[in-house]
Formats: C-alpha cells, structure tokens, sequence
C-alpha cells in the first residue's frame, strides 16, 4: 500500500472511530469522560505520523495539544492526614472532543493538496521521483531525479564527442565555460555569458558532489520536505538543461 494510501485510509479509521464515540453519547447517552480515550488517541497518533507536508501545521496541533490533552486529567485529592490521593481519569476531554472533531474535518477536506508539490515539477522528475515519493523512499526519491539528470547529460555528451562520462567530470565538460557542450547564455564571450555559464556549472557539479554522489554511494535518510526541497532544485536543474542550447562550435 502507498504512503498516500495509509494516510487516507487513517482518515477513515479515525472517523469511524469518533462515529462510535458520538454513537455512545447521542444514543447511549454516555458522557465522554466515562468513554476510555486510549483507543482514540492511538489512532490520531498514527495519522499525525501520516499528515503530508502541506498538512505539517496540523501534525503540531495534534502532537502538542489534542493527544496531551485527550485524556482527563487525574483528580487529585488529599486525606486528612494530608496524604496526596491520585484518582485516575480513563475519560475523553470534551472540550478536547471537539478539536478532534474539527481537526479531522479539515484534514480530510484538504487531504489531496499533496499533489500540488508536483506542479512545477520538471515531468521528467515526475516520472522518476514521484511513485518513490508518494511511498515515502524520500532519499531515492531524490536519487532518481539526480539519476536522470546525469542520464540526460551522459547522453548529449556521447552523442557530441562520443565520450562515455557521467557524474562530476560530466557536469564539468557539459558547461564548461571555455568550450560547453551545452550553452546556457547566447553570448557565452561577454562577462555576463562567462558568469551565468559558470555559476550553472558550478550548480550541477555542487549538486553531483554534495547530494547524489552520497546518495549513491551510502544509505542516508532524509526528511519529507528535505525531498521536497531536492526535488524542486533537480527540476530547476533540469529545466535549465531545456534551455541550454548545443554548441555548434
């Protein structure tokens, strides 16, 4: 099942689980604070580890205020002798109760406003990084876009010269700023060509040295708006490989 899959069909358990709890208090008449609430908190702490990127704002609100204040607070009371008593509390907060409800709500409104990271995209990034993503294999995610970006350049190197070189020394000679492959200003003799023509060249090659070549070469683990992140500059990356114009010289 995919990430997406989860966080959706938590949603659904979640309800299901409030649509028991409302049944006992609207039909059963049962007050939430004689309903346990453990069963309840352990399904919002599932979906809070499923919320989406764009839904982060509501895993903090779930994390830090409804599930600490889910249960009721223990009664604490004193003996004559001054002696502290604890009465444990198994109940649902009512007040509590109600942002669950609304919690819930909104999330399940907004629960496919994930997609919307995809809309600038490069659609070659897309169709490398995106099942990967959707499945939460954030770091080969990431890979795969720097994957295709360096199969794209390998290419139009072979093609050019016939060499057979990928990685770094393949960014390097691809926009190299004496003789480029590929030119990513008209005008790569003014100043101002010389420097857009550098400052790329130093992008790709930054980027094969500080965020695919590790990937490639160790397992690293890497947060969900990390990817996001990484996925956004691959697709800049890859959208100035469109632009860029083949050296006929």
């Amino acid at each position: 099942m995919s990430y997406m899959n989860k966080f959706e069909e938590q949603i659904i358990i979640c309800k299901e689980c409030l649509k028991g709890i409302s049944q006992k208090i609207n039909n059963n008449g049962v007050p939430s604070n004689n309903i346990n609430y453990q069963n309840l908190y352990n399904e919002l702490y599932k979906l809070s580890e499923l919320l989406p990127t764009h839904l982060t704002i509501y895993q903090k609100r779930l994390r830090d205020f409804i599930l600490p204040n889910l249960k009721m607070r223990d009664i604490v009371s004193y003996n004559q002798w001054g002696q502290q008593i604890i009465f444990p509390c198994t109940g649902i907060n009512p007040y509590t109760l109600g942002e669950v409800i609304a919690t819930l709500i909104y999330i399940d409104e907004n629960k496919h406003e994930y997609d919307n990271i995809w809309v600038n995209i490069h659609p070659c990034i897309i169709q490398s990084s995106q099942k990967l993503f959707n499945d939460a294999h954030y770091a080969e995610s990431v890979e795969a876009a720097f994957l295709e970006i360096n199969v794209r350049i390998k290419e139009i190197i072979k093609l050019k010269t016939g060499e057979d070189i990928d990685g770094v020394p393949a960014m390097q000679k691809a926009f190299s700023v004496n003789s480029p492959i590929l030119k990513l200003h008209t005008d790569i003799i003014s100043k101002t060509g010389k420097d857009i023509q550098q400052g790329y060249m130093e992008l790709f090659v930054g980027a094969f040295r500080c965020i695919r070549n590790p990937k490639a070469h160790e397992k690293i683990s890497i947060t969900k708006i990390e990817a996001i992140q990484k996925l956004h500059f691959a697709s800049l990356l890859m959208y100035e490989i469109d632009k860029a114009k083949i050296n006929t010289l």
